[in-house]
């Protein structure tokens, strides 16, 4: 349905549609609105347009309104002064024997889309969703008659060319071996495109090649497997209104053969042609399209085939036959990737995706060695250049081994991003690792990985290797059984009735079979960093959903049934052993008490000392003979044990005795003692929460610049304080990272009071939400004094959910106080450093070179967490204009908390404008000797001024940026200062 019909359509109309898409479609509520939404997005356009004309209309639809009127401020507060002045190949890697068997682990975990924000991909491809003319027929446009005959009063009608939607899309399905993980992507994909009925249609492929076949095509596409087939050449619309894209990683070997090739320049000849990835960028040149050259690829012809896109190679060295390659783009499920590949497509010239011409023809499928195989011809390269040491062969093998993980291991800190680090990090203490345990431990412990990129770099980092022993065949037999034992289980006993959400059977892949372990070594590498508590966390986790799954068909208490190993295994959960054995393996690197149950683990797994034989090493003969009697099965030979009795050897000793009845008696008599308990809480007090963060992108026009909102959903962790009155603090959870302090240069409208620039580190800590709000202060105001007596209602501009304003940086570290006391959290006021780290979001968890297009690395040096431009549509100023940027909205007043329903990546709101807030710091001309690990940067006179950051509604946007320092005396109290608290971590005192 188009945008006018959208428009004139009777509420009739709309209601039957939301009747059939809930009924009959089964969609959701969010579903229906994103799909009426989406409706109203298709706009039409002609069936041959020039390129500047489509250009100008993407742009118009990506574009926001700039002419906001400016409104006088006449009690605006004077304005703030100034301050003082190798290629390796991922396809095969060679599968070793892992400690686990083949038997499949039982935890079985519900599969959630990897897509989570399905209409952020199908607006990422609007620039794809309009609509073409179709043939010479007309049909009746409502909405332009009844206009006509409200303007005109002639009852005649308007006609319009009918129309359809501009594409449609054949989507081929790699299903080589190596694509078993994306296939809860894949479905993904195919929901998002089909649901929302954006394209002509949409046809599904799956990719079918046929290695034995001597002549002939050897690609075949299977819209359904009882089918024959189609050529590729069959698909092709000469048209060119037909969008091929192939989800693959390019990593099998009919893509290193050159197989895929032909398909991919006859297609790309005629029509545009994509690669969707399911590989992040920098592990492409380890795929198959490594053997291509990588360009930059332009457009400004709309809808225009592979061949006539324009290329700019990006290699030192191009290849003789470029003119002769087709070039193809490549994109990978991240929205800001799509839309860059959408709009080029389209026609905007502005955009750039990569993309590789690939060769005429492929090559051998290249083979890696395993990390054994380097091993052994490391020692024995060694041992023939040093041919008389005596070095022993098994401890030389093992210590390369050791070597060679702690290479690859620091290759892959090097390379990957910093969430795919921290998920191969936890999945090292997972006694068991399928893609159940790795979605259990990215939802539980990787709240910021949302895309499925990370997922990606983990299991193709060769670090992590599949088990031999599970062909298809045995997983499917494996599989079809564990469904007949849920349905059993699920099945009402003794005519008890059950709750309907017990009863519902569980989703069972067989992908989620597959069982993984690490390279040799490589787990206790990645062990000796990975925090204590980090390893608990994973091991409970996975042992909680194992044990899940083990109560559904066992009464046996699972605990005991470790411990013992003489307890019957139940049918199916024979690899339960070893699930022991690898959890002992894993806490006996912790030490101390987590050894000693992991030696109870290895015997229960059957891996300790034998039961008809008990350890008696450290006990005394009469411990033993006790024990032994207390046993019926065991009898005591004597003289054989004093056989084996170690030899005594004599000792001389000082014998004392206490005569003097004036030496203190032992022990001394006991003294009380004040003393303070600790309690620490954990991680478990922190509650995910989405949010929605923006960026703000320049596009250029004919007349002016204009900048529009990018918006995506992040997710982050909150504490949740509950104040008396039923007012709750939000308080978010910043992690742990470096930064860049202050600003270069070369950024507008700087002073030099923010150099010099420095990296500082930063500890995690809890920072609030927002700024403290009128309703939260009334609340701790009314709680018990400590120092000094506090206003309850100071604002000048009011409003619960309003900024409280107007208070003293001594009345913020009182309110601290108060909040500390009620709470037994340690509250207080955020670093200047914390500060700006907050507001900039972007730290640097790792050292090294930043990749550009990392989440984790861009904006570290921008102006403002938005960017480098700011508009009175995402903050609270006095709308002045910023570095010749647009003018806006003067409110002379502030707004409330979250009023523009956005917030940086770290999920913080108002972050620049509305109103100042205290920092703990005093006050110093520049960075010079400033700490560089977070520290509050204090002076001996506890009354010089204080730091303030943030800006205010009053002020220019040159003091809202994120580097702006200003400071006031401690006393100070006006009508856009107020403050944010802290907490350096979610303990209680």
């Amino acid at each position: 349905m188009a945008g006018s019909e959208g428009a004139g359509a009777s509420p009739n109309r709309v209601s039957t549609l939301i009747k059939l898409l809930g009924e009959e479609r089964e969609f959701t509520s969010v579903e229906i609105a994103e799909t009426l939404w989406l409706a109203m997005q298709i706009e039409p356009v002609a069936e041959v347009v020039s390129a500047q004309s489509l250009s100008g209309t993407v742009e118009a639809s990506a574009t926001i309104s700039a002419s906001l009127d400016v409104i006088s401020q006449p009690d605006l507060p004077p304005p703030l002064p100034p301050t003082p002045t190798p290629r390796a190949n991922i396809a095969a890697p060679t599968p070793q024997a892992g400690v686990l068997p083949p038997q499949v682990l039982p935890v079985w975990l519900a599969d959630p889309a990897m897509l989570t924000d399905s209409l952020a991909v199908i607006r990422a491809l609007k620039p794809l969703l309009q609509k073409a003319e179709v043939g010479t027929g007309k049909r009746l446009d409502e909405a332009a008659t009844v206009d006509n005959i409200a303007r005109t009063r002639l009852w005649l009608p308007i006609l319009e060319p009918k129309q359809e939607p501009w594409f449609d899309i054949i989507l081929v399905v790699d299903r080589g071996s190596s694509m078993h993980i994306w296939q809860r992507l894949v479905k993904d994909v195919v929901r998002i495109l089909r649901r929302y009925g954006a394209f002509r249609d949409v046809q599904v492929f799956d990719l079918v090649v046929q290695t034995d076949q001597s002549t002939g095509d050897p690609v075949r596409l299977l819209a359904k497997p009882e089918h024959p087939g189609h050529r590729p050449s069959e698909l092709i619309d000469q048209r060119g209104r037909r969008i091929a894209i192939l989800l693959s990683d390019c990593a099998g070997a009919y893509w290193w053969d050159g197989t895929m090739l032909p398909m991919l320049q006859e297609w790309g000849k005629i029509m545009p042609t994509v690669v969707w990835q399911m590989l992040p960028a920098w592990m492409w040149k380890r795929t198959a399209l490594g053997r291509g050259t990588a360009v930059a690829i332009s457009n400004d012809i709309p809808g225009v085939a592979n061949q006539r896109l324009k290329t700019r190679v990006q290699e030192r060295d191009e290849p003789e036959d470029a003119h002769q390659r087709i070039p193809v783009p490549v994109v990978t499920s991240e929205v800001r990737d799509l839309t860059r590949w959408s709009l080029m497509v389209s026609g905007d010239r502005r955009q750039v995706t990569p993309g590789f011409l690939l060769p005429q023809q492929g090559g051998s499928v290249p083979r890696s060695k395993s990390m054994e195989e380097i091993a052994q011809d490391r020692v024995q390269k060694n041992l023939s250049e040093d041919a008389g040491s005596d070095t022993d062969p098994d401890a030389a093998f093992n210590e390369a081994l050791e070597t060679i993980a702690r290479e690859r291991v620091d290759r892959f800190h090097d390379l990957a991003s910093p969430q795919a680090q921290r998920l191969i990090m936890l999945l090292a203490a997972a006694p068991v690792i399928t893609l159940p345990v790795v979605r259990l431990i990215r939802d539980a412990m990787l709240y910021e990985a949302q895309s499925p990129l990370p997922v990606a770099e983990v299991f193709l980092s060769g670090l992590l290797l599949r088990l031999p022993g599970q062909e298809d065949r045995e997983l499917e037999r494996v599989l079809e059984e564990e469904r007949e034992r849920v349905q059993a289980s699920l099945e009402p006993q003794d005519g008890l009735s059950q709750d309907e959400s017990e009863r519902e059977p569980m989703p069972l892949d067989r992908q989620d079979l597959v069982q993984y372990d690490f390279a040799p070594k490589v787990r206790q590498v990645l062990l000796e960093v990975l925090p204590a508590v980090d390893t608990i966390d994973v091991i409970n986790s996975v042992s909680a959903a194992v044990e899940r799954r083990w109560n559904r068909v066992s009464d046996q208490d699972f605990r005991a049934f470790l411990m013992n190993p003489n307890a019957e295994v139940p049918e199916g959960l024979e690899g339960l052993r070893s699930f022991a054995s690898v959890t002992a393996e894993i806490l006996g690197q912790l030490g101390g008490e987590y050894a000693s149950f992991a030696q109870q683990l290895r015997q229960g797994a059957g891996e300790g000392v034998p039961p008809d034989k008990p350890d008696v090493s450290g006990s005394t003969f009469q411990e033993l003979e006790i024990n032994f009697l207390n046993d019926r099965h065991l009898e005591l030979d004597e003289e054989q044990f004093l056989e084996d009795f170690p030899d005594l050897e004599p000792f001389e000793f000082v014998d004392a005795q206490l005569e003097d009845g004036s030496i203190s008696p032992f022990p001394p008599p006991l003294q009380t003692e004040e003393f303070t308990v600790i309690t620490v809480q954990t991680q478990s007090d922190l509650e995910p929460f989405e949010f929605t963060s923006a960026r703000l992108v320049s596009q250029q026009t004919e007349e002016q610049t204009e900048w529009i909102i990018q918006r995506q959903q992040g997710r982050a962790y909150r504490l949740v304080e509950p104040l008396p009155d039923e007012i709750l603090l939000e308080m978010v959870s910043i992690p742990a990272g470096t930064f860049t302090m202050g600003s270069p240069d070369d950024e507008p409208e700087r002073y030099d009071d923010e150099s010099p620039q420095h990296d500082v580190t930063v500890p995690s800590f809890l920072m609030g939400r927002y700024s403290v709000t009128q309703a939260q202060w009334r609340a701790v105001a009314q709680l018990p004094q400590v120092h000094l007596e506090l206003d309850p209602d100071p604002s000048n501009f009011k409003g619960d959910d309003r900024p409280v304003e107007q208070v003293s940086w001594r009345d913020a570290v009182e309110f601290c106080e108060r909040l500390s006391v009620y709470t037994k959290r340690a509250y207080r006021l955020p670093t200047e450093a914390e500060w700006e780290y907050a507001c900039r979001a972007s730290p640097v968890f790792l050292a090294g070179p930043s990749r550009a297009g990392d989440a984790v690395g861009e904006g570290v040096n921008t102006p403002f967490h938005f960017g480098d431009m700011i508009t009175t549509e995402v903050a609270n100023y006095n709308g002045s204009s910023y570095a010749e940027g647009p003018t806006g909205e003067s409110r002379g007043e502030t707004t409330p908390v979250d009023y523009f329903g956005i917030a940086n990546a770290f999920g913080l709101s108002d972050m620049h404008g509305n109103v100042w807030e205290w920092c703990q710091d005093h006050w110093h001309d520049n960075y010079e000797g400033a700490p560089t690990d977070g520290r509050a940067w204090l002076s001996e006179n506890d009354n010089d001024s204080r730091i303030l950051r943030c800006g205010s509604w009053g002020n220019i946007p040159r003091y809202c940026r994120s580097a702006y320092r200003y400071s006031l005396n401690p006393d100070s109290r006006l009508n856009y200062i107020g403050f944010r608290v802290c907490c350096s971590s979610p303990r209680t005192l």
